[in-house]
């Protein structure tokens, strides 16, 4: 039986003088070069003291048996705020943790092809176009040959920095769009017969299109709502791809992001070995949930249930606050690298320092996810694919690990920073200890994927505010610097 560590209530006087000054943050942005180094002299130093005592080289001990069943605490910090929790710590791998290097990858034409073939059971794809009329159509080429000069394209679009350069690529642009629209209008029927879609090819949008709706039939009227859709965005946006199935009841729309808003009534999470279990309301089991989902990213990336909610489609704001439309099962999904996977992160990692990165703008490289909302009787009712990361080295193919002592009292010290002059209660609903991507230092194109202690918990404000924080918390299990999900360091 594995041993049971329970955080215990120091005294205040003790407290007080280990604990760090609150307004200090914790988080910097790390030297990675010296983060691999340590790892990788750690490795040449164990492989060498086996090879010495003349035994085979082998891994060290699963980290399953590093840490105990459960994550237990029970403590008051330095200004009264409450933390307390009793979970089952969730270790994402069945052996030890690698270190890898990661970068973003775009995903292929040929994947997203296969991956809208898959969801819309059809080979034949179209890109959806509002049907316009042949004045609609005028009106917009008309537009487009009146052209602003330098000085209009900075001051009436808002682009004041904008350079010579800049305003050379959007001439270029609008000309390429009166091009395409003049030959659309070349080609309307003159009865005013609706045009046939584009055939699709897998390609992402370009120039200022964002996304594109992409539908099963050449051509029709009925509105994108009502009919099964995918939106495919382009490169460096947050979402990958959006299946939603036809909506024809607004009460019962189960888009996925609605779903995933799990820190309200009606809500909860089931536990793993529940997965075979049928939820009262349904007609299936969790696990036949996942399985409706899975299989469709065969071959293009390899997905692991993360987390399986019981949840619903009410809003949390708005006219529509509390309104629960249809109930079904949250599957969460996230990668796996080389036998490790990665937990579930409700944020982006998109928000570079400026003195770090030179351009102000920073496209978004989200932890990557599939989120999908599947129905009481294991029907797909939407998804949405976050982020895309590749491999491109292993940089150790172990690392070692602080241990769980360690990583108990900076999660204290945290939450005594942390939550400084709020008077707050946190519930901690989730321990995971898994792979976590950080950047590396002026990039936001790569990153390290290094294991680390993700905590979950609800928050209750002193002022009634009661929220979900996924993550609480965030510890690099190597070295224990706590990481900024947000800053993704």
């Amino acid at each position: 039986m594995k041993r049971i560590i329970i955080i215990c209530l120091l005294c205040t006087a003790i407290l007080c003088a280990c604990q760090p000054t609150p307004e200090v943050d914790a988080v910097k942005q790390k030297d990675t070069n010296v983060l691999i180094d340590t790892v990788i002299k750690e490795e040449e130093e164990r492989i060498d003291i086996q090879k010495q005592a003349g035994e085979a080289v082998s891994t060290p001990t699963p980290v399953k048996e590093q840490v105990p069943e459960r994550f237990q605490c029970d403590f008051t910090t330095n200004d009264g705020s409450k933390i307390e929790g009793d979970v089952r710590i969730r270790v994402l791998t069945d052996g030890v943790f690698p270190m890898l290097r990661v970068e973003r990858r775009s995903v292929t034409d040929a994947e997203r092809l296969t991956l809208a073939q898959r969801l819309l059971h059809t080979e034949n794809l179209y890109i959806y176009q509002d049907v316009l009329d042949r004045r609609s159509v005028e009106d917009m080429i008309r537009g487009l040959m009146d052209e602003p000069t330098f000085e209009q394209y900075r001051k009436d679009y808002g682009m004041s920095t904008a350079t010579e350069e800049d305003y050379e690529e959007f001439i270029t642009y609008r000309r390429e769009q009166r091009a395409y629209w003049q030959e659309y209008f070349r080609n309307m029927p003159e009865d005013g017969s609706a045009m046939p879609f584009q055939k699709w090819d897998g390609a992402a949008p370009t120039g200022e299109t964002t996304f594109l709706h992409i539908v099963t039939e050449s051509e029709g009227r009925t509105n994108i709502g009502f009919q099964p859709n995918i939106i495919v965005f382009r490169d460096g946006s947050s979402r990958v791809m959006a299946y939603t199935e036809p909506q024809s009841d607004r009460k019962k729309n189960a888009d996925a992001f609605g779903f995933n808003l799990t820190g309200k009534p009606g809500v909860e999470r089931i536990e793993p070995e529940d997965y075979d279990v049928i939820h009262d309301g349904a007609t299936v089991a969790p696990r036949a949930a996942a399985d409706a989902v899975l299989p469709i990213f065969d071959g293009i990336v390899d997905l692991c249930v993360d987390d399986i909610y019981w949840s619903n489609n009410a809003d949390t704001d708005g006219d529509g606050a509390g309104v629960v439309g249809t109930y079904g099962y949250l599957v969460r999904l996230t990668p796996i690298y080389d036998g490790s996977a990665t937990p579930y992160i409700n944020v982006h990692g998109i928000h570079p320092d400026r003195d770090e990165i030179e351009s102000e703008y920073a496209p978004e490289w989200d932890y990557e996810s599939v989120i999908a909302a599947v129905s009481t009787e294991g029907r797909l009712l939407s998804l949405s694919w976050y982020g895309t990361s590749k491999v491109t080295e292993t940089i150790a193919e172990s690392t070692p690990l602080l241990p769980f002592d360690e990583i108990m009292r900076l999660f204290e010290q945290q939450m005594n920073r942390q939550l400084y002059g709020s008077g707050s209660k946190v519930s901690v609903t989730g321990v995971k200890l898994g792979l976590f991507r950080i950047r590396e230092k002026n990039s936001m194109e790569t990153g390290l994927m290094v294991p680390a202690w993700i905590f979950g918990g609800t928050y209750y404000g002193a002022d009634g505010d009661h929220r979900e924080l996924s993550p609480l918390c965030v510890i690099n299990a190597i070295d224990g610097s706590i990481i900024d999900a947000h800053k993704g360091y």
